[in-house]
């Protein structure tokens, strides 16, 4: 990406909630999986991991309509 403006342009970010307790995180676009510190005091074989409840890569601003150039 080019510049600052390329960086903030898109949030690429995921967002993760808990099924249990409803808890939300905000995560880089390489994690694949999350653990809920709820879920940490559970045995491991009945934990339940976070849902994916939004993936990275939208635009934070809304896209601009395509210009029509005019041919004089």
């Amino acid at each position: 990406m080019r510049g600052p403006y390329e960086r903030l342009k898109y949030d690429l970010r995921r967002v993760w909630e808990c099924p249990v307790c409803h808890h939300r995180e905000r995560t880089g676009g390489d994690v694949t999986y999350r653990l809920c510190p709820c879920q940490r005091k559970v045995e491991p074989t009945e934990r339940i991991c976070m849902k994916l409840i939004q993936d990275a890569g939208r635009r934070i601003e809304p896209a601009r309509p395509d210009r029509q150039d005019r041919q004089d």
